[in-house]
């Protein structure tokens, strides 16, 4: 699996002794210790390791001690080639469950990390049985942020720090990754609580503009009420001053048309005699 980036988990108990602890040399072969017949004719040729062999039968009849000493040593090889069987069968053993450990450890974290986690890798030691034993393992999981997103960053950390602790004893290493994780959930879910405030605010900043904007509408509405009112009120007062001037020119008009028809009057009329002025001419 590809990673982009990444951690390794490693198991929580050390096989770094595991291969010293195996038999620097393969099983003891034991020595040749029993004597060779003698063969049967004395004319026979004997070979040199016959002969050797009877002189050694020949001098261990002599001597009793010797023969006694070769028991021993055969005892005594016996003794080493057991106890060596002995702690091989427990090295195989400590092997085998250190495998099944190292195995389980990395399966869990690969379980739990799904897509997140690459398949596991491990380290072998080869025991005195002559099979391949895993002795230490790890799995690189992908730690990188989601860009932008801190609700998917905070679930995928989650999900890391899960994986960390998977295991039934997890490491040391396993611990500092959980540790790590933990820490970026806490980023992530405070810069997710800032963009939550950063959204609400946003919105309350709307909702304001919003209000702002409407009783900015209903005053401009109030004013434009009250100014068509006073035009109406001084339409009407122009109105009535309208009226009252031409009242007062029509009556001028008719004033001074009066005073024209009496002028002509006068002029059209011959003048009457004053009373006793044509007695007078008469006389």
């Amino acid at each position: 699996m590809q990673i982009s980036s990444g951690v390794s988990f490693a198991p929580s108990i050390s096989a770094t002794n595991l291969a010293a602890a195996a038999p620097a040399n393969s099983l003891a072969t034991p020595k040749a210790g029993t004597p060779v017949s003698p063969p049967n004719s004395a004319n026979q040729p004997v070979a040199p390791s016959t002969q050797l062999d009877r002189a050694q039968s020949s001098a261990a009849s002599a001597n009793p001690d010797i023969k006694s000493d070769n028991k021993a040593d055969q005892t005594s090889d016996k003794s080493v080639e057991s106890e060596q069987l002995e702690q091989d069968v427990e090295l195989i053993r400590v092997l085998q469950s250190r495998d099944t450990e190292v195995r389980n450890h990395e399966r869990a974290h690969q379980a739990v990390g799904g897509e997140l986690a690459s398949a596991p890798t491990y380290s072998f030691t080869r025991g005195p049985d002559g099979q391949r034993y895993a002795v230490s393992g790890e799995v690189k999981i992908d730690v990188a942020e989601v860009p932008g997103d801190p609700a998917a960053t905070y679930e995928k950390m989650a999900r890391v720090r899960r994986a960390a602790l998977a295991p039934a004893e997890p490491s040391t290493q396993d611990r500092q990754v959980a540790a790590m994780a933990a820490q970026k959930m806490t980023e992530a879910q405070a810069e997710l609580a800032q963009q939550q405030r950063d959204e609400l605010q946003a919105e309350a900043d709307l909702r304001s503009q919003k209000r702002d904007d409407m009783k900015t509408e209903i005053e401009a509405a109030r004013e434009a009420s009250e100014l068509a009112k006073t035009s109406e009120s001084e339409s009407d007062e122009d109105d009535n001053m309208a009226f009252v001037s031409v009242a007062e020119r029509f009556a001028e008009y008719n004033a001074r048309l009066r005073q024209i028809n009496e002028t002509l009057l006068r002029i059209s009329s011959p003048p009457m005699t004053p009373p006793g002025a044509l007695l007078d001419e008469e006389a």
